[in-house]
């Protein structure tokens, strides 16, 4: 995968990641889904789950073995 791809990857998943946790939050808390008491752990979820794929996309391949 080259970098352009890396970076339209990197924009547009966390960006769909966001609405569908948007929903789950939504179905939480009807009234309001960015009410931090109630759906803390939906966000806390996501920002793990979208910080874990960034760096897997753009981790080092490039590792040294060590003999």
């Amino acid at each position: 995968m080259n970098k352009n791809q890396k970076i339209i990857l990197a924009i547009f998943v966390p960006v769909i990641s966001f609405f569908v946790t948007l929903y789950i939050a939504h179905e939480t808390s009807p009234s309001n889904p960015f009410n931090w008491w109630k759906t803390w752990f939906v966000w806390v979820l996501f920002l793990i789950i979208v910080c874990f794929f960034e760096y897997k996309l753009f981790e080092d391949k490039k590792t040294k073995i060590k003999n």
